[in-house]
């Protein structure tokens, strides 16, 4: 798929991949030590207390693994720039079936529909089975933009945070989203940079916005979820999380969230 872009835009791009390139060969310079293995995407576990297991030592980097690998961030530790473990389920992700992985991107106009079909077909799986090459398939349309240009910054972005550079992979997913806005995972993206360094009101914003373009992207209506709860709107929350779950039922983590919130919110069992 090729998109048609602004000459602005294009411009943009270029000087964006200048800086980091540049700010990629301070960062080299300037390493000491291992850095603790954090991506962007653990956000979207983060609140829901899941202990899961540690990123392998040989786990691949984001540059190598290119714009479509996805793994995603957990929250409940707070903003520190520390990494969480991921869940079981997370790593499912780094396992795509190659045939999933190199489905071929649907055109622009297409690609709701499939999303649609797709989305259909996951609330109706029987069993976490059936359901996997089904998110799997949801998964890599999410990540797949159409342009070399986008999945280099999104992965360069991935990078930074990983490095605990998040003002960096703002500017990076700033410049992403003027290019494309209609990319709901780059909102859904910067929006978990903005809740590690806090900024709940923003990263809220960010995530209203992801699903107004994706209403059933299950991952930003579960980080919508996290970061409501840390900004102590427990009920609606709680709302968020169970609406996340009846897109994709097969969400432990989600729905560990739910039975916990569920007994403060509710005083009861679901």
């Amino acid at each position: 798929m090729v998109r048609t872009q602004h000459p602005a835009n294009l411009l943009l791009a270029a000087l964006t991949l200048a800086l980091i390139a540049w700010c990629g060969t301070r960062s080299e310079a300037v390493a000491q030590g291992p850095q603790s293995p954090m991506r962007v995407e653990q956000f979207d576990h983060a609140l829901t207390g899941g202990a899961g297991a540690e990123q392998p030592d040989d786990a691949i980097e984001p540059d190598e693994a290119g714009p479509d690998e996805n793994m995603p961030p957990d929250v409940r530790k707070g903003g520190d720039g520390s990494a969480p473990p991921q869940s079981a389920q997370e790593n499912k992700q780094d396992k795509i079936d190659p045939s999933i992985g190199e489905m071929p991107l649907p055109p622009p106009l297409e690609r709701p529909k499939v999303l649609a079909n797709l989305y259909e077909q996951l609330g109706a799986a029987k069993d976490a089975t059936a359901a996997q090459p089904i998110t799997e398939s949801i998964e890599t349309l999410w990540g797949q933009s159409g342009s070399d240009t986008i999945d280099l910054l999104m992965s360069r972005a991935e990078r930074f945070v990983k490095e605990s550079d998040l003002d960096l992979a703002l500017k990076i997913l700033d410049a992403t989203i003027d290019i494309v806005p209609d990319d709901a995972e780059a909102w859904r993206q910067r929006a978990a940079v903005h809740y590690l360094q806090k900024d709940y009101e923003l990263a809220l914003a960010d995530l209203k916005h992801a699903l107004d373009l994706d209403p059933k992207h299950y991952k930003a209506i579960n980080d919508l979820g996290i970061v409501l709860e840390a900004m102590g709107s427990k009920k609606e929350a709680l709302e968020a999380y169970r609406k996340a779950l009846a897109v994709n039922p097969f969400l432990d983590e989600t729905r560990r969230a739910i039975e916990e919130l569920s007994h403060e919110v509710e005083g009861q069992d679901i």
